[in-house]
């Protein structure tokens, strides 16, 4: 076959002659052409036959008549009448599209008048929207969904400050939790976040006998920094705080969060910072130095005096130590007026007590050991801290219940 004349027959050929080959010459190896561009002549061709022009019309047969445009502003009046929130639009786009097709013999007319009913419907429900008052009502309705979906949190998302309730139905112990419903903590809830930490050091899940005694002792440095004054706290509040499980370990979790929380059932109003920031100076240097000595009570051993009376001595000599550096602290403030006179006696009361505590150290018995315990906590009087708290202003001067009397 001819490759140029499709329908001349071929020619004798030898065996192994490629089409086009004359006898006895080599074989004719591939020629690169440029590819003809659109609307020009593509090479010339050899023989009688005439170059081929791309997509030329045969004689005979007219060109075929141009397709009507679809009106463009009929698309957008259809479009505006879907999108409900633009009706006007969609009319006056619908009108435009009526009279541009008819003058210009576009096509869309039904693209138009769609547009134009969808509007006309739009609009009038959109003016019933606002004349019923139903806007106020669905604009409500919207920004209380979104602070809904906001005020859920993680765990690990929790920030210093965030009021909430308990998760479930309140109970503590042992509770997974994964979201928190933050609460405005002017509204009665259940518990507040002091802060919170990173654990460090841990390769694989260290478990909850690891995890336990750290965040304790971390939580309650963080506790007291936040709620310094802790005759503020209410009394059904008490230290609480969640750290990771097992599982959201794996999936990255080290964060330790730490608060206060009621007792069950039991909601509180406003919240219990009294940190630093809303504290003066003054009142700074007593409640650090009143609540190191708190703090020093914390430790008291969990085995019984006769199994651990080694520990209960060490107890007694730190605590000692405690209240030594807070009647230090006392003397060394520089206190104006009256203040001093009432600070430097609660010092020296911390004195006093720290003489018992050094006794109870040289115990051995047990019954020894809580008499000076016991002198020791004498020697700490109320009075002078109440009247050490109202001569500084704006701290509680209402001492809080004892735990036995606490709800």
């Amino acid at each position: 076959m001819d490759p140029l004349d499709p329908f001349k027959p071929p020619g004798p050929q030898q065996p192994g002659q490629q089409p086009g080959q004359q006898p006895g010459q080599p074989p004719q190896a591939p020629q690169a052409h440029q590819a003809p561009q659109y609307g020009q002549p593509g090479p010339p061709m050899s023989g009688q036959h005439p170059a081929y022009h791309p997509y030329q019309q045969f004689p005979g047969y007219p060109a075929p008549p141009a397709v009507p445009t679809v009106n463009g502003f009929s698309v957008a009046s259809l479009i505006s009448g879907i999108v409900c929130c633009l009706p006007p639009l969609g009319l006056v786009f619908g009108l435009i599209g009526l009279r541009q097709i008819n003058r210009r013999g576009q096509r869309g007319r039904g693209l138009a008048i769609t547009g134009i009913v969808l509007s006309a419907v739009s609009t009038l429900l959109v003016t019933l929207f606002f004349a019923t008052g139903a806007a106020n009502d669905f604009w409500k309705g919207f920004k209380d969904g979104v602070e809904e979906v906001a005020s859920y949190r993680t765990v690990a998302d929790l920030d210093k400050g965030d009021c909430y309730d308990l998760p479930g139905a309140g109970d503590k112990d042992g509770t997974e939790v994964s979201e928190i419903k933050i609460i405005d903590c002017d509204r009665p809830h259940e518990a507040e976040i002091t802060g919170g930490f990173k654990l460090t050091g841990y390769k694989d899940y260290p478990g909850e006998e690891t995890l336990v005694p750290v965040a304790e002792l971390r939580c309650e440095e963080i506790d007291f920094a936040y709620a310094m004054d802790v005759w503020a706290l209410p009394d059904s509040m008490e230290p609480y705080y969640y750290f990771p499980t097992s599982e959201s370990w794996k999936q990255g979790d080290r964060r330790v969060s730490c608060g206060y929380s009621t007792s069950k059932n039991v909601k509180t109003t406003g919240s219990v910072r009294r940190d630093a920031s809303t504290l003066n100076e003054d009142q700074i240097a007593y409640l650090k130095a009143e609540n190191d000595v708190l703090r020093a009570g914390f430790r008291l051993p969990e085995d019984d005096f006769p199994a651990a009376a080694h520990l209960y001595r060490a107890w007694a000599k730190g605590t000692s130590g405690d209240l030594a550096a807070s009647a230090k602290a006392l003397r060394g403030h520089a206190w104006q007026g009256d203040v001093r006179k009432t600070a430097l006696q609660r010092a020296d009361q911390f004195d006093a007590a720290r003489a018992h505590w050094d006794k109870a150290a040289k115990a051995t018995g047990e019954e020894a050991f809580w008499d000076h315990v016991y002198s020791a906590d004498e020697a700490l009087k109320v009075d002078t801290e109440v009247a050490l708290r109202t001569a500084l202003k704006g701290l509680e001067t209402t001492p809080p219940p004892a735990p036995e009397e606490r709800a």
